[in-house]
């Protein structure tokens, strides 16, 4: 004789694995896992149970490893880093500090894959666009989570990628990149030179400015990269000031790209910042204390210790120079009864993008600028010239004008 099915508190009958509790009159599932765990599943509804069979029933069969999809999203980022042996430092040293910054401490960073949602991603994303971050910063947050899922995914832990399609929409605020104008560029280099204080930067900016180097290519420059006779400098690494979980050290990199490595010809003014820099090496002593970074101690730019820049050394130095320039300017508009014209933030970002502006407003062809620049795409190179002065344009304009003159 069969034995007794098992049924509900409405009579309905109950398979294998199934219960109701009777004290609470909750369903309960009890199944064995791909690892050989016993779990339990909870339903109000003997309908919502079955559902959730279902799932287990489909992940069972298509071996998704449920136990996995426990840890947190921080979790699975770390496993996804150990598995990217091919990033250089400065890059992992990046990522990292983006999600540390952005992610880690979020409701998303520390949910459990398994329950992420595509809902959850938007929102998190949204919430980045709310708090100001830049569109290049969230999308880079999106280039982390979904690399990390979708390896989850490739690993059977999770069915699909709940950030799959979530980068649409992202727009966030866009830092807009201004160089500055030609009476700005003069008023800024005038102050320097005649400041008791500044003018030691001088040669240092006015050669970022006559070159366009990177800060990185500008603070790595070695006198060993310069050909005074051929009268050329030879752009073959950067510096970084990084921690590498080791402290805050000077490190060589190579270039951020092919491109980089590049041979750029001197003008009359950058070979005088050259010469200016050696006469302010003697007048301070600087040979004598040089610091030594990988075996190296010929830098050419390098602060009256000895020691070469910091990034962050360098666009602090300029943010100082504008805040005195402003003051003064403000004193004097006061006392003369003149319009108040502040300068920009400066960075030695801006100084590049300065460089670029002015060659590409004296008219050099856009391939040629995209060299001197080290532009790996030449889109980057021909969005100088869609922001380019307006007085720029009207007078290359006169000037075509009167080349090409019709009737």
């Amino acid at each position: 004789m069969a034995g007794k099915k098992r049924t509900d508190n409405k009579g309905r009958i109950l398979r294998t694995g199934e219960m109701q509790r009777s004290e609470d009159n909750r369903y309960l599932y009890r199944y064995t896992d791909l690892q050989g765990k016993k779990r339990t599943v909870y339903a109000l509804t003997l309908l919502e149970l079955r559902k959730k069979e279902k799932e287990i029933s489909r992940d069972l069969q298509d071996r998704i490893d449920t136990d996995k999809a426990e840890m947190t999203l921080n979790q699975l980022f770390q496993m996804y880093m150990e598995t990217k042996s091919d990033l250089r430092d400065s890059t992992r040293c990046n990522y990292i500090s983006v999600w540390n910054n952005n992610i880690k401490d979020s409701l998303l960073g520390n949910m459990e894959i398994g329950q992420i949602k595509q809902f959850h991603v938007r929102v998190f994303y949204t919430e980045l666009m709310r708090r100001g971050l830049a569109a290049n910063t969230i999308k880079l947050c999106h280039s982390l989570i979904f690399p990390a899922l979708e390896m989850a995914v490739d690993s059977d832990i999770i069915r699909k990628n709940p950030a799959k399609d979530c980068k649409k929409g992202i727009f966030g605020t866009k830092k807009k990149r201004r160089a500055l104008s030609i009476t700005e560029q003069e008023e800024f280099l005038s102050f320097i030179k005649d400041s008791n204080i500044y003018k030691v930067y001088y040669p240092l900016i006015v050669f970022a400015l006559c070159t366009g180097l990177r800060v990185g290519e500008l603070t790595g420059l070695r006198w060993a990269d310069v050909d005074l006779k051929e009268n050329v400098i030879h752009i073959r690494q950067q510096l970084t000031y990084k921690n590498y979980g080791e402290g805050c050290k000077f490190y060589f990199q190579e270039l951020k790209t092919d491109a980089g490595r590049r041979d750029i010809p001197l003008t009359a003014e950058a070979r005088k910042c050259l010469t200016w820099q050696k006469e302010l090496y003697l007048l301070l002593g600087t040979s004598k204390k040089r610091q030594e970074i990988e075996g190296v101690t010929d830098f050419v730019f390098v602060n009256t210790q000895g020691k070469p820049y910091a990034t962050n050394a360098i666009n602090f130095m300029l943010k100082n120079v504008v805040q005195a320039y402003n003051r003064q300017e403000k004193i004097w508009t006061v006392k003369g009864n003149k319009y108040f014209r502040p300068l920009p933030h400066i960075s030695a970002h801006i100084l590049r993008h300065t460089a670029c502006t002015r060659l590409a407003e004296s008219g050099l062809d856009p391939k040629v600028l995209q060299y001197i620049m080290g532009h790996a795409s030449i889109s980057v190179t021909m969005d100088i010239y869609t922001h380019l002065d307006f007085s720029q344009i009207r007078k290359k304009i006169e000037a075509v004008q009167e080349k090409t003159m019709i009737g």
